[in-house]
């Protein structure tokens, strides 16, 4: 089959536990590609079960770059600064080998800074220019260790009196982001949400991150059917038991123990780790105590599932939104993969298509999305219950819940009380 693309990039993205992988190696087998990881948690060594790594085997000899490169408890602080500074020098030399740059994760924000230039707000601060692959990190960020003395609370109160926008959008236990549009405020001088509506204005450059850094890139986004994700999530953490989760749990706090409350970032976010921090505490007294591992056990699958969510969330107001004017649109194709049988030669055949010269737009009917949209993510209080709701969707189901409700209830019986005194 002939190929049209002079020099084509390919992004499978999508929701956890949809078959990027498999989808991945296939490509690479086809077209000849390298795949490079697009998953924050993938990046550093060790709990490859937890973090779902694909196994040698499942590689098929096909090169996997920007896996377990990073110590997991360093001091130093990895950012997306430094993986679009490192994959931009791995896709060039993929190319040089005349192989395809195949960019497969979950971690859409990284697989963003790729597709598209001036994606990133760009404060001078990005950390060691080392690209090596190796051990070496960026340089420890000392403002960062100093502000983690600070309460969310107080760094949240502090992004409200200088960018009061920025702050409405963003949760104040979300500690990173809230201390990211600080950090932008003091060092550009300017609020990011100014940066952002500059961006904007900008004809040549309609919307932060609106040029695409490739002309021949296709982006393939995986999901599938809510029901039929979730039983699938579900089935993958009964897996990693099998395949020894426990075990490496254990073997992973027995070499890092000393390390564990030194930081919250990094490593210590996966989905797989923190659940069972708890019970992996109990240290001797762990098999006398295999509830709290059940329990992590259960907390790791609705999180997931509630992360399969979020990244669906970012694909549909990030990739297909914001391209509906504002940023010009890769080839772009929405695959569905509930019938596992058809992931890969479904996969093909888009690929196949885009790469005789097609141009792939997903139709996306924008009078019926769901919580997408800068105004569906902006935080709302809610007074009677003490308490902050993002998206006008989920505040008016707060609205209708029960909790509210029930504060509701209350409020109205303690004024009629106080009426009757």
């Amino acid at each position: 089959m002939g190929i049209l693309r002079k020099d084509p990039i390919i992004f499978v993205i999508g929701c956890t536990g949809t078959g990027k992988s498999d989808l991945g190696v296939a490509i690479a087998k086809n077209y000849g590609g390298e795949i490079v990881s697009v998953d924050s948690m993938q990046l550093y060594k060790g709990l490859d079960i937890a973090t779902n790594k694909i196994t040698s085997e499942e590689t098929e000899g096909i090169p996997h770059h920007m896996m377990s490169i990073l110590q997991p408890f360093s001091k130093t602080r990895y950012n997306v600064h430094l993986f679009r500074q490192q994959v931009l020098e791995i896709c060039q030399q993929i190319r040089e080998r005349r192989k395809i740059p195949i960019l497969v994760g979950g971690t859409t924000y990284y697989a963003e800074s790729i597709l598209y230039e001036n994606n990133i707000i760009e404060t001078g601060n990005v950390g060691s220019s080392s690209t090596s692959g190796s051990d070496s990190e960026p340089e420890k960020d000392q403002e960062f260790e100093a502000d983690s003395r600070i309460s969310n609370e107080d760094l949240w109160s502090e992004l409200n009196r200088v960018d009061p926008e920025t702050a409405s959008l963003l949760h104040k236990n979300n500690r990173h982001r809230v201390w990211r549009a600080i950090q932008i405020y003091k060092q550009t001088g300017k609020k990011r949400s100014e940066i952002i509506l500059q961006q904007k204005s900008n004809k040549n450059d309609v919307e932060l991150g609106g040029k695409l850094r490739f002309e021949d890139s296709l982006v393939i986004y995986l999901d599938a059917k809510k029901e039929v994700l979730e039983e699938r999530l579900d089935s993958r953490v009964e897996k990693m038991i099998g395949m020894g989760l426990k075990k490496e749990l254990v073997e992973f706090y027995e070499l890092h123990k000393n390390h564990l409350d030194e930081n919250s970032f990094g490593v210590m976010q996966c989905i797989g780790w923190k659940e069972f921090v708890p019970w992996l505490k109990l240290e001797e007294k762990r098999e006398e105590n295999m509830k709290l591992f059940e329990e992590g056990c259960e907390k790791m699958k609705t999180r997931t599932k509630q992360y399969a969510k979020h990244q669906r969330l970012w694909y549909f107001s990030r990739l297909l939104k914001r391209a509906n004017g504002e940023r010009k649109m890769a080839s772009t194709k929405m695959l569905d993969t509930s019938e596992k049988s058809r992931i890969i030669s479904d996969g093909l055949k888009i690929v196949d298509e885009w790469m005789l010269g097609n141009d792939l737009h997903e139709d996306v009917n924008m009078s019926n999305e769901q919580n997408i949209g800068e105004h569906l993510h902006r935080f709302i209080e809610c007074e009677i219950c003490e308490m902050r709701v993002q998206g006008s969707v989920n505040w008016k189901l707060h609205l209708a819940g029960k909790t509210h409700k029930h504060h509701l209830k209350m409020r109205k019986k303690l004024a009629e009380n106080v009426e009757n005194q």
